[in-house]
């Protein structure tokens, strides 16, 4: 694919998960081929963290880390992931 055809794909993807339509964004996003760019990453973990699939949104915010360590945006989504696994935690509420 074509670089304006990727770049295209992702802003319509933004956009899609911008107004609360995850379900056709996902679609759209698992079109697409990989990417190992930071914003494809952080599509792939917004996408994920819409679905609670916690682990692959883990690995593609960690992901755009590896490729940007000063990414505030997937910092901060991990942070929002980790607080909501240990709020789950069972060991919290049975000590």
């Amino acid at each position: 694919m074509e670089n304006a055809k990727i770049e295209n794909s992702l802003k319509v993807i933004e956009d899609l998960l911008k107004t609360e339509k995850a379900e056709e964004a996902k679609n759209r996003f698992e079109e697409l081929e990989e990417q190992n760019t930071v914003r494809y990453f952080l599509l792939k973990g917004k996408i994920e963290q819409k679905y609670q699939n916690w682990g692959k949104a883990i690995n593609a915010f960690n992901r755009v880390l590896d490729i940007d360590p000063a990414n505030t945006e997937a910092a901060n989504n991990l942070h929002l992931i980790k607080n909501i696994l240990n709020f789950w935690n069972p060991d919290l509420l049975n000590p």
